[in-house]
């Protein structure tokens, strides 16, 4: 709800998914503000590029599908013409006292520069970490649902389908589909097979990996025989004597006779 509101009182939307753009007309409109939510302002160049710029996009994107009312919000620095929101970028310290204007030059030394705001704060909590997906989402306290290839839980059609041509291969048979794939990967593929090849190539990783920690995490004595029957329920009576250690040293002692009473040893 909160985010048709502000994408409806702002004219002025990123083409990024789930990023608004702002400036300093509109950026008081949306931060600080007491009763809104926090908002995550990246201060950067007006098109930004490059590793951060797509870390930033891509917690967008977690962000838009998570629980969380966190707004995320861009400000874009121009500098050249009326170098538009310099005086944003000034306000909130993000420009060196010695410069009266940034360079082109100056972007990629000082940018981006990511800030913070809760509801009712003006000043903002400068995030000091590395710009990258797994920082931001720390930092933000959200945690990222992804594919879990055992249930299928949180994985999206395309990923789904993946999982149902893999369904019913052996061990076997998925490594020499994980040695066939990694080879096709590394060729030149037209941008449609690419696609293909890759998120199959992802989603039998996956497989592959859950399968490894799903034996590690087997118990030891999941493979022992009268465990196996107690599963079946046909000797629940043995549960209570496995627990006290009983059945196990019974299978470890060797069986001795009865020992005959002095009645027995008279007759």
């Amino acid at each position: 709800m909160w985010r048709l509101v502000v994408i409806w009182a702002l004219p002025a939307v990123a083409a990024d998914y789930n990023v608004i753009n702002l400036d300093n007309a509109t950026f008081p409109l949306l931060v600080g503000r007491r009763g809104w939510p926090p908002v995550l302002v990246r201060f950067d160049r007006e098109y930004p590029f490059g590793e951060k710029a797509d870390a930033f996009k891509a917690v967008a994107a977690v962000v838009a599908k998570s629980s969380s009312s966190t707004l995320m919000a861009s400000v874009g620095i121009s500098t050249y013409g009326e170098k538009q929101n310099q005086d944003v970028a000034r306000r909130f310290g993000l420009i060196p006292e010695d410069k009266e204007e940034l360079q082109n030059s100056d972007m990629d030394k000082l940018f981006p520069k990511i800030l913070y705001f809760k509801p009712g704060d003006l000043e903002g909590q400068l995030y000091n970490g590395k710009v990258t997906k797994a920082g931001l989402l720390k930092f933000l306290g959200i945690e990222e649902k992804t594919c879990d290839v055992l249930t299928g839980e949180f994985c999206n059609e395309e990923q789904k389908r993946q999982l149902t041509s893999l369904s019913g291969k052996s061990p076997e048979e998925l490594g020499k589909l994980l040695e066939t794939l990694t080879k096709r990967s590394a060729q030149t593929l037209k941008k449609e097979e690419r696609k293909e090849v890759d998120g199959q190539l992802a989603v039998l990783k996956k497989v592959l990996k859950a399968q490894k920690k799903a034996k590690k995490q087997k118990p030891p004595w999941a493979d022992f025989a009268p465990w196996r029957v107690l599963q079946r329920g046909t000797l629940r009576f043995a549960h209570n004597r496995l627990k006290r250690g009983a059945f196990r040293a019974a299978m470890e002692e060797p069986q001795q006779a009865p020992r005959r009473s002095l009645l027995q040893t008279s007759c």
